[in-house]
């Protein structure tokens, strides 16, 4: 069973714990100044013209993450998008992505925007298989990423 719904307060400290998973299992460290659009999600993301959704799993525990961050009137970047290391390889990742994109339509954009970590093959491979643009590596705040892109207007 898997539900998405949008964040809540309440999930503040559920979503920090997976974050924190997510990104050790990547090799980066979980303090870096890079996340502390985790600690404002109603400012950066809800007010701002954007959305952040979370994942539940059975009893209502978060397992995944995502968030929809208004960059411009018609472009959205895909942010802290997570899913808890026991829960991938399940479609979760999927999920969350295709609920995004929808969000993001709904919204008014017309294309997104979204970068992982060079090393986040199976994110690579996510967004690839779901038409995303490879547009290049780049280095953010120390990090290198790849950089990914679509149109939210082109025909399926």
């Amino acid at each position: 069973m898997f539900n998405i719904r949008r964040y809540s307060t309440a999930d503040h400290d559920d979503i920090w714990r997976l974050h924190l998973l997510v990104i050790s299992a990547a090799g980066v460290e979980p303090t870096h100044q890079h996340y502390h659009d985790i600690f404002h999600i109603d400012e950066q993301y809800l007010e701002s013209g954007g959305d952040f959704l979370v994942g539940t799993g059975q009893n209502g525990v978060v397992v995944a993450m995502g968030g929809l961050k208004k960059l411009d009137e018609d472009t959205a970047e895909i942010k802290r998008l997570r899913v808890h290391p026991s829960f991938q390889q399940r479609g979760y990742g999927q999920m969350m992505l295709t609920k995004l994109e929808q969000r993001a339509k709904e919204l008014g954009f017309r294309h997104i925007y979204l970068d992982a970590l060079t090393n986040q093959l199976g994110a690579k491979k996510l967004f690839l298989n779901n038409g995303y643009a490879h547009r290049g590596a780049s280095v953010i705040d120390g990090f290198w990423i790849n950089v990914y892109e679509k149109s939210l207007t082109e025909a399926k």
